[in-house]
């Protein structure tokens, strides 16, 4: 059995080169489109398995989440407590299919990763659309993992970062902490930040911003939206004109997770043509509240593992003229067995993590 540490996964993850980062983008990719194969097949048919997740609070108000998958080869369970004292701490155990245990990680680090190569999965293939600058809304790891894998997936392209959060102490943690290393890593890439506490200015900025963006990743467990769609059509203050014709844009919405929710409003939800792409058309009904709140039908979306079945693995998306292309992603158990055990095996070439023996 191998254990990684968190240290052990930020060291592989923050080392990944061009070429381990695309493996991993197609093993996820791969996995997406086998789930989506699936939902005709009854169960015993399936080679993916992802029983609906299992939470117990106990006595003290510890919740714990169990959430289990297979994927025929190898069997794996995320288990995520969140608690007073410590927080939210979870692992991920990974299983060979005879139940032997292979080994465990730390969970937050790739929870965050899986969820922002899902978005790159999809964001990568948009070749008609801009990538010059991209707007964050969050503070976190899934904010920073936005930011890392735009820049080492579309080498080139991205000219222009912006993150964008409502506190003002997380956002200078961010700064001190993530921002300031990117600066170093890519002294080409123009990094900024707008923060709404205590800002007088804010709103202004924030027309500004989102006016003048080529692509948006929102990242915040919102209940309401982060900017109104009007300001999407809004003329920016650093451009002299403005155009007739819609600027289309890349958004991903990954942040909210229960139906009282949102990260955007109905008008930008639907401003796809009527198309919203997801990573389950199941979950995302029942849990996003930006679908929920628009009244959204299932065959108004368009799960991306049927998109790759159907493309292949180089095709690009064809983008409707004067429609951005919008992505909601909840998360599935197949995203960390998937990744997880890549990151295991990662480890062992490495040398990095652990190994014991006896299990």
């Amino acid at each position: 059995m191998h254990l990684l540490s968190e240290p052990d996964v930020s060291r592989i993850l923050r080392n990944l080169t061009p070429e381990q980062c695309h493996t991993l983008l197609d093993a996820l990719s791969d996995s997406l489109v086998t789930v989506s194969s699936e939902t005709t097949k009854s169960e015993p048919e399936r080679l993916v398995h992802q029983p609906l997740r299992t939470t117990i609070t106990t006595k003290d108000r510890n919740l714990s989440l169990f959430m289990p998958v297979s994927n025929t080869t190898s069997t794996g369970i995320k288990i995520v407590t969140a608690s007073q004292r410590e927080g939210i701490i979870g692992v991920i155990n990974i299983f060979s299919p005879e139940g032997r245990l292979l080994g465990l990680l730390s969970a937050a680090e790739v929870t965050a990763f899986r969820t922002a190569l899902a978005t790159m999965t999809l964001f990568t293939r948009c070749t008609s659309i801009a990538k010059a600058h991209i707007l964050i809304f969050g503070s976190g790891r899934q904010a920073e993992w936005h930011a890392r894998l735009a820049l080492l997936l579309v080498p080139g392209l991205v000219r222009r970062i912006t993150f964008i959060n409502r506190g003002r102490r997380r956002l200078e943690e961010l700064e001190r902490e993530v921002i300031a290393d990117l600066r170093c890593s890519h002294p080409d890439i123009v990094f900024g930040t707008l923060v709404r506490e205590d800002n007088a200015d804010y709103e202004a900025r924030l027309r500004d911003e989102v006016a003048s963006c080529d692509v948006i990743f929102s990242c915040t467990p919102s209940t309401e939206p982060n900017f109104p769609h009007g300001y999407l059509s809004s003329t920016s203050m650093s451009t002299s004109t403005s155009t007739s014709t819609p600027k289309q844009r890349f958004i991903s919405l990954i942040g909210s997770y229960k139906p009282h929710m949102r990260e955007v409003d109905a008008e930008t939800i639907l401003s796809g043509g009527g198309e919203i792409y997801v990573d389950s058309r199941e979950a995302c009904l029942e849990e996003s509240g930006e679908l929920i709140q628009a009244r959204v039908r299932g065959e108004q979306l368009i799960e991306i593992g049927e998109l790759f079945g159907r493309l292949g693995k180089s095709e690009p998306i064809v983008v409707l003229d004067g429609c951005n292309v919008v992505f909601k992603c909840v998360g599935m158990g197949i995203m960390d067995l998937v990744i997880g055990k890549k990151l295991l095996d990662l480890g062992v070439e490495q040398g990095l993590g652990m190994n014991v023996d006896g299990f």
